[in-house]
């Protein structure tokens, strides 16, 4: 006799074109780590009188069919999971970009290597591949902007170099957008030079997902157990809120809520021939947390979570089903805990003063998810002492509508599909 087990669990996932309607063609074999999704119809117990002591049968009440999925963090099966979130993405191809940061004024004969070409900082008279040292760190960092971008070298001239305004930055923006500028790589031989990464980053195809859009796609799953054999299909699906949590070690996790109208059983997958996209898993430790674009201090954990608050249109049907759910207020919650070494959370926490949080991980300089909330309240945490060992705070967030942005959160999801896959 087979059994069902979940290492032989399948999920499948296919976008609607009309509520509840079960689409056709091939689905998408989506990576997974668990689902609670699947519908349940309770009793209710008869309360007719006059037939002794022992009651009648009892009445079916009407069915729920919703759960959570809990997920990898991949950086292009999550695109399908953030579309049902927050709606279609707008897709585009950016440049890869990076930087060169300096503390200080470089010395005679210091270096910095671009894409393979080194050059020499001289105190005087510079020529071929050397940079003149100004008065000012400002003033040799626009002297390597003009070298830079006036060179010749093929290796250089791929890229456009600035210095922006009222910084000591160096900034190296590739000329050609998409994820071949991500090999451009950069080095150094300077200590008071700080490098972005070995090389230029960011450039792919980018998908923006912004919060706040009243319409949100459907979607129907197939969970399969092929020893069974018994494949549930469930229709009408909308994703109620996507929740990540940040940690030191482990595997990325995001966990999904869906609430779904319908769950239908065959024996065979209605899936067709399933299609799947390369799957890259990430870890915990390639995750940060950042406020004001600076990663926050003596971090411990983190975590988000957004929800469309789905209210479901509970309607009188001979089926039991629901007519469908609709997001209401949208709320963005989570927790930052760090150590108690300084005072600058707690300040801003007691003041009222919003700011910005950014949640992302990284698995490669093409490959990048962000959660940009744009206007966050910290509340005045309870400081207390528990002991000879260290003293945390933790802040409990709530986002909020950012007037200058136009939404409260921004999801950018870079990896190298077009975006067609989402829509």
């Amino acid at each position: 006799m087979a059994r069902a087990y979940g290492s032989n669990a399948t999920l499948l996932l296919k976008r609607e074109t009309a509520y509840g309607v079960q689409p056709s063609g091939n689905f998408t074999k989506m990576p997974f780590n668990s689902s609670s999704l699947g519908s349940e119809q309770g009793l209710i117990e008869d309360a007719v009188l006059g037939y002794g002591r022992d009651p009648l049968q009892p009445l079916r009440d009407v069915i729920n069919n919703e759960g959570d999925i809990a997920v990898p963090v991949d950086p292009r099966y999550l695109g399908f999971w953030l579309t049902g979130l927050l709606g279609d993405p707008t897709s585009g191809d950016v440049a890869a970009s990076g930087y060169i940061d300096f503390s200080d004024q470089p010395t005679a004969n210091d270096t910095i290597t671009i894409n393979g070409t080194i050059f020499t900082f001289v105190a005087a008279a510079p020529a071929g591949d050397e940079i003149l040292i100004g008065g000012t760190v400002i003033q040799t960092v626009d002297n390597a902007v003009t070298q830079l971008n006036a060179s010749t070298d093929g290796n250089v001239t791929v890229a456009t170099y600035s210095r922006p305004t009222g910084t000591q930055r160096l900034l190296i923006t590739h000329d050609t957008a998409g994820s071949g500028g991500n090999a451009f790589t950069l080095a150094e031989n300077a200590s008071v030079a700080t490098l972005s990464d070995a090389t230029l980053e960011g450039g792919g195809t980018e998908h923006e997902f912004i919060s706040g859009k009243d319409t949100l796609p459907s979607y129907s799953a197939e969970i399969g157990m092929s020893k069974v054999p018994a494949y549930f299909m469930h229709t009408g699906i909308v994703i109620n809120s996507l929740a990540l949590d940040f940690q030191r070690s482990g595997a990325a996790a995001a966990t999904i809520n869906a609430i779904a109208q319908a769950e239908n059983r065959f024996i065979a997958t209605q899936g067709g021939t399933p299609q799947s996209l390369t799957f890259s898993r990430i870890s915990q430790f390639q995750g940060s947390i950042k406020s004001d674009g600076v990663n926050i201090g003596n971090l411990t954990s983190g975590s988000v979570s957004y929800s469309n608050n789905m209210e479901k249109i509970e309607t009188i049907r001979d089926d039991g089903l629901i007519d469908g759910a609709d997001p209401t207020i949208a709320s963005l919650t989570g927790t930052i805990e760090v150590r108690f070494a300084d005072t600058t959370l707690v300040d801003k926490a007691s003041s009222g003063t919003p700011v910005d949080l950014e949640f992302s991980y990284t698995l490669a300089p093409g490959l990048i998810l962000t959660l940009q909330a744009h206007e966050v309240y910290l509340p005045k945490p309870k400081l207390s002492v528990d002991g000879p060992g260290g003293v945390q705070a933790s802040f409990d967030f709530q986002g909020a509508f950012n007037e200058t942005m136009g939404r409260m959160l921004t999801v950018k999801l870079l990896n190298d599909l077009d975006g067609s896959q989402y829509l």
